[in-house]
């Protein structure tokens, strides 16, 4: 499972199937996606309630106001209901004092109990009480009285609610206006609240009436009122709508003296959406959903206690509150507790519910809309999209830290940005699904990739962590970029180096010894190779194979090659003194370790090579061949160390001398190769610069053929460095046989090795 995980590509499909299922889940829309949008515009609203404007001059209609039956109305005239010739006193007051439209938020479906008919029914059947009931009998219903009231005042609206089945009254609501559509949309009714059922007021009372509106509201799973339906429609028995308006539309229209709503709805377009737009009447137009709701843009009742009037000063006609009804729309509506007309909002938990109808009226007249158009939903889901693709396709090539940085950012500039929008254009952006997606892919994206880069640093732990120092181990894994994988061509420095004559050796002693002296000869090397940031490539036997610049980049590898060997020197020193004790210890014969290193620095391809079952990573090339080659022919020369002139270029400051013009077997370009003595400090010593210019005068006269000269200064040489008699030895034996046997006369001091040691 890790293994596919970690798979770059299996990633990506991954997480693009990850994003897929969000995407459908939010186009979906199950409830707690839909809660949590709601609970965010909840949070807008707090944050930014709707801010009161003053409405033009040349508004007819100046505000909203609210008749409120309070707890001291309630002391005052008695428990609810009231008579209605009590209750018909207050649009009669208001009327009076200019009120531009009154609407009930309530009904009146039953006949007053208080009217005098009623009240002599319930006389008890005696003869001194018969003479009253028939003089109540005569005196006029009260619910006329009210529908005459209403009537003569021509500026009243009634409300009416749904109702279950077998609550309903009085049939069905009366439309006191006209619905215009264009014929050409959908009709709107099929995208409307229907119910089958409604609890209406008398047929007297609404015939009186000027208008007739649903005050039935719709809270959501948390009772929160956040939108209103402004139409409704009933469903009759042969199957059809009939649409009615709200009551907060049907006080506006009354205010206004206009008789026809114009619906506007849509089919099905990409810049609108589907189903209801918007309502206009007279020179208003609200924007609705799809089904006719208008979200509340909620001011707070902080806002509205000082448009409350209680209904007890209306009774009174109290002409001090006269300059908060002229020209307004009033509501009439109660906050008495014991009433149950209590809402909640996102800015209160209780409040009237009158108080609801008012603040729409008010966003009404001041033009102050929370918009959502349909194509919202599309954006959010494109911007989510695009943010989350382009985290799937950078979070491979860019840091964990940059990435959530930019992640931060976005995030920060769309939640930033969305709260812009509803401040200054009253735009309902929902950030938290979007912003919840963009997580989740970050999160998973960001696991995914720490698996990938564990399981790419457990490789490299596992491939390398043998063969290369620890500071390159930790430098890798750190960073496995450094690391191309496959092949690729670079600048290196390659050493070889092994046992002189090993079979001789290792025929004279037992498997067990062999083993623990090769492991003794081999860690130490292994050492001075990693110590100083090379690479082991391979054991072969008593032979080994390093290099340095790969898999990491080193600009001083040839330099580090060079001081690897000189210690590998060192170190076979300590190696065979231990061999020599342990051998004396035991009684054994001791066999001397002398190592033969050959370095060369060049172009060679490097990766994992091998097979699909097997691989590892190395080096192949004529770099490669060529450092085995003088690895090879320090024998011959009786020397342990041969480099390359392209080694001594990149570490010009090491001692070396010039050996020989050499074309190893293989080859037939010549190469110059020099032996390596020493570091820096040798090279600078009075000592060393006698024996280098001994060592070029010993070659400049083999080189010209000046045989007795050579030997001269061979002897001379051999004096400087007894260590080097070998090598001297060699060229003593081909001035022997050139002496006996000249070479042409074209020659020029190349050798040409026979074999490859």
């Amino acid at each position: 499972m890790l293994s596919i995980v970690s798979n770059r590509l299996a990633q990506i499909v991954l997480l693009l199937t990850l994003l897929a299922g969000l995407v459908a889940l939010r186009m979906h829309d199950p409830a707690f996606i839909h809660r949590w949008r709601q609970l965010t515009f909840d949070a807008y609203n707090r944050m930014m309630p709707r801010q009161m404007e003053s409405l033009p001059a040349a508004s007819p209609i100046k505000g909203v106001a609210i008749v409120d039956i309070d707890e001291a109305s309630l002391r005052r005239y008695g428990q609810w209901p009231w008579p209605r010739t009590l209750v018909a006193k207050i649009p009669e007051v208001l009327k009076s004092m200019g009120a531009k439209s009154i609407a009930f938020d309530m009904v009146f479906p039953e006949h007053d109990r208080t009217s005098p008919a009623r009240i002599a029914k319930n006389l008890p059947q005696t003869p001194t009480l018969l003479p009253v009931e028939k003089k109540l009998e005569t005196l006029p219903d009260n619910d006329a009285l009210f529908a005459k009231t209403i009537a003569k005042t021509g500026n009243v609206v009634i409300g009416f609610v749904s109702a279950a089945s077998g609550q309903s009254t009085h049939g069905r609501p009366t439309l006191k206006a006209s619905f215009f559509n264009d014929g050409i949309n959908p009709d709107p009714q099929k995208f409307i609240f229907t119910y089958r059922y409604f609890t209406t007021s008398l047929p007297a009372i609404v015939d009186a009436s000027a208008g007739e509106g649903s005050f039935a509201m719709r809270p959501d799973g948390d009772g929160i009122v956040r939108s209103v339906p402004m139409l409704v429609g009933q469903e009759r028995p042969d199957g059809q709508v009939r649409m009615y308006p709200s009551l907060s539309l049907e006080a506006l229209r009354v205010a206004l003296h206009k008789g026809i709503y114009f619906v506007k709805s849509y089919g099905q377009r990409v810049s609108q959406g589907y189903g209801i737009q918007s309502i206009r009447v007279g020179g208003y137009t609200i924007p609705t959903d799809s089904s006719g709701k208008m979200r509340v843009y909620y001011a707070g009742h902080r806002y509205w206690r000082h448009l409350y009037i209680p209904a007890w000063k209306i009774l009174q006609d109290d002409p001090a509150i006269a300059k908060l009804v002229k020209d307004r729309i009033i509501l009439v509506g109660t906050s008495a507790i014991g009433l149950f007309d209590l809402r909640a909002s996102p800015l209160n938990a209780s409040l009237p519910g009158v108080e609801v109808h008012a603040e729409m009226l008010e966003q009404m007249l001041e033009h102050q809309y929370l918009y959502r158009p349909g194509y919202f939903k599309g954006f959010e889901l494109c911007a989510t999209g695009a943010i989350s693709l382009g985290i799937i396709f950078l979070s491979p090539f860019i840091g964990t830290g940059l990435l959530t940085l930019i992640v931060a950012l976005l995030l920060g500039g769309g939640i930033g940005g969305a709260i812009y929008a509803y401040g200054h254009y009253h735009l309902l952006f929902a950030p938290v699904y979007p912003s919840l997606t963009v997580i989740v892919i970050f999160i998973v994206s960001s696991v995914l990739n720490n698996l990938r880069s564990e399981s790419e640093r457990r490789a490299i732990r596992e491939a390398f962590g043998h063969y290369i120092s620890q500071d390159l181990l930790e430098e890798l894994t750190k960073d496995p970029a450094k690391l191309k994988l496959g092949g690729e061509v670079r600048e290196i420095s390659v050493m070889f180096t092994d046992i002189r004559n090993f079979t001789t050796i290792s025929e004279s002693m037992d498997p067990a010894d062999l083993i623990r002296m090769m492991n003794d000869f081999l860690t130490p090397m292994t050492s001075c190779v990693l110590e100083n940031r090379g690479t082991v490539d391979k054991y072969m036997g008593d032979a080994m194979m390093a290099f340095w610049n790969a898999p990491l980049d080193d600009r001083d590898h040839a330099r580090h090659a060079c001081a690897a060997a000189l210690q590998m020197l060192e170190a076979l020193n300590a190696v065979n003194a231990k061999l020599r004790d342990e051998a004396e210890k035991n009684g054994k014969p001791y066999h001397e370790l002398r190592a033969g290193i050959g370095i060369n620095t060049g172009q060679a391809s490097i990766g994992n090579m091998g097979s699909r079952q097997r691989f590892a990573y190395s080096a192949l090339g004529d770099t490669v061949n060529l450092a085995s080659r003088l690895e090879g022919q320090t024998k011959g020369y009786g020397i342990q160390t041969m480099i390359s002139a392209s080694v001594l270029k990149q570490a010009p400051e090491f001692a070396v001398l010039e050996i020989d013009l050499l074309t190893v077997k293989g080859r037939t370009e010549p190469e110059r190769v020099y032996t390596l003595l020493g570091d820096a400090d040798m090279a600078a010593s009075e000592t060393f610069k006698v024996l280098s210019s001994a060592q070029s005068s010993l070659l400049e006269a083999y080189r010209a053929q000046k045989w007795e000269e050579a030997l001269v200064h061979a002897d001379a040489c051999e004096n400087l460095r007894p260590d080097l008699a070998g090598l001297y030895a060699c060229y003593r034996q081909r001035i022997s046989n050139f002496q006996q046997n000249p070479p042409a006369p074209e020659w020029r001091g190349i050798w040409v090795a026979k074999d490859k040691h």
